[in-house]
């Protein structure tokens, strides 16, 4: 089992949380935290919160993996300064299709390098650029009404 840290902008967390519950009714599994680094909070706070929720995740941990939102934010700093070389690891950029395949599969990961990079890809292929209407996904009354 991977731990899984996700330390966001206060908002941002609180999002994920219920994004969280969406994909997961049955409830928030014991290997997933939220942190949601407040306004008035500087680094030292959010490191201080987040080795105190590590603390609790179950001992058969392989390491913690911590997500972020955005590189060079106080979320991200506070968690670069906790990476330990094979026992916590960062992805920034946190978006849905990352965090739904690290909560997905993270009880099952025991090499915490293979899942981060797994879970790096599932949030680069949840990507698309997407500039042109689909020819045959147009609504032909709405096109029709144009």
């Amino acid at each position: 089992m991977i731990g899984l840290l996700i330390i966001t902008h206060e908002s941002v967390g609180e999002a994920y949380r219920g994004l969280t519950h969406h994909f997961f009714p049955q409830g928030r599994p014991e290997n997933v935290h939220i942190l949601g680094a407040r306004p008035d909070e500087d680094q030292n706070d959010v490191i201080n919160r987040a080795i105190s929720m590590i603390q609790e995740f179950p001992e058969n941990c392989h390491g913690v993996l911590i997500m972020t939102d955005i590189f060079g934010a106080t979320p991200c700093n506070a968690a670069r300064r906790m990476v330990r070389t094979g026992k916590s690891a960062i992805l920034t950029g946190l978006n849905a299709p990352m965090m739904v395949k690290a909560v997905q599969y993270a009880s099952e990961a025991e090499d915490l390098t293979v899942f981060t990079e797994t879970v790096k890809e599932a949030a680069i292929r949840g990507i698309f650029a997407i500039t042109a209407e689909p020819d045959d996904l147009i609504c032909k009354k709405a096109a029709e009404a144009v």
